[in-house]
C-alpha cells in the first residue's frame, strides 16, 4: 500500500497540566536528546502522506520544532474535549480520500518501531476490519490508568473502557490499550460523530468507536505487542524520567 493510500493524524493538542509547563506543549519536551512529537512525525511519515498533527495549547511550541518537517498539516482543537473530539478535528483537514487512517498520540509514540506499524497495518487488511489497534499487557494495570481491552468468550474484543469509567472488575483487566489505532478511512468518517460525551469526564473517547463498530456488527482487531514495544507514555514528570531510562534501557 502507498503512501497516498494512508493518512494519519497525531493527537498533540493537550495543555500538560501535570507537567506544570507555563509556555511549551508537552509534545515539545524534549526525549532522549530530540522533542517527543518528531518520533511519531518521522514513524507515521514513513508511510502516510499526510501527517497531521492536531494542536491546541501552545500549538505554536509544537509547529516550531516541527518547521522543516514537509509533510505535516496542522488541525487546530480550539477546545479540549477529548480524543474523539480532537479526531474530528484531525479529519476535517485530510483533503484527499485515504483507504485508511494511522492515529497515534504526541506524548506516546516514542516506542513503536516501524515492523511494528507495518504488522498493524498488515493485521487490519488480512482481517478486513475497520478499526485494529494495538494491545499489551503489564502485570499492574492500576500503575497506569490506561484504557482495559474487554474480550468476549471466543477472545474477540468487545469494549475499551477507559480506566477512569471502569468498575473495580474492569480495572483489574491487564490487556491495555496502547493508543495506536489503524482506521478504515470511511467508517470513521462517517462514525466519528456517533460517539458520546462521556458523563464522568463530559470528553469524548476515540475508543469509543470500538463499541460503535461492534453494535453495527462491523470487524474489529487488536495486535498483541510486548510491554517494551510499547513503552511508558508522559502524563506527569516522574513518568518523563521513568519512561527515558526504560526507553535507553529497551533500545
Amino acid at each position: 500500500m502507498d503512501k497516498a493510500s494512508i493518512a494519519s493524524i497525531i493527537l498533540a493538542a493537550g495543555q500538560g497540566k501535570r507537567l506544570n509547563s507555563k509556555d511549551m506543549n508537552k509534545v515539545t519536551f524534549s526525549f532522549v536528546e530530540k522533542p517527543m512529537i518528531t518520533y511519531g512525525v518521522e514513524l507515521f511519515k514513513e508511510v502516510s502522506s499526510p501527517v497531521v498533527v492536531v494542536v491546541g495549547a501552545f500549538a505554536d511550541s509544537v509547529k516550531d520544532v516541527l518547521k522543516d518537517e514537509k509533510d505535516v498539516v496542522y488541525a487546530l482543537q480550539k477546545d479540549q474535549l477529548g480524543t474523539g473530539h480532537a479526531t474530528r478535528e484531525g479529519l476535517r483537514v485530510i483533503k484527499s480520500k485515504p483507504e485508511l487512517v494511522l492515529i497515534g498520540y504526541g506524548d506516546h509514540l516514542m516506542f513503536y518501531k516501524h515492523e511494528t506499524l507495518k504488522r498493524l497495518i498488515d493485521l487490519h487488511q488480512k482481517d478486513d476490519a475497520v478499526v485494529t489497534f494495538i494491545t499489551t499487557k503489564y502485570e499492574k494495570p492500576e500503575e497506569l490508568a490506561w484504557g482495559h481491552i474487554e474480550r468476549d468468550s471466543g477472545g474477540k474484543v468487545v469494549d475499551i473502557i477507559e480506566h477512569k469509567d471502569a468498575d473495580e472488575d474492569q480495572k483489574k483487566i491487564k490487556e491495555l490499550n496502547a493508543g495506536l489505532y489503524c482506521f478504515d478511512y470511511d467508517f470513521l468518517q462517517s462514525h466519528i460523530n456517533a460517539i458520546h460525551k462521556s458523563k464522568v469526564t463530559g470528553e469524548y473517547y476515540l475508543t469509543d468507536i470500538i463499541k460503535v463498530a461492534f453494535t453495527d456488527k462491523k470487524p474489529v482487531s487488536a495486535l498483541l505487542v510486548p510491554f517494551e514495544e510499547v513503552g511508558i507514555g508522559v502524563n506527569r514528570p516522574e513518568e518523563l524520567e521513568e519512561s527515558q531510562t526504560y526507553y535507553q534501557d529497551t533500545h
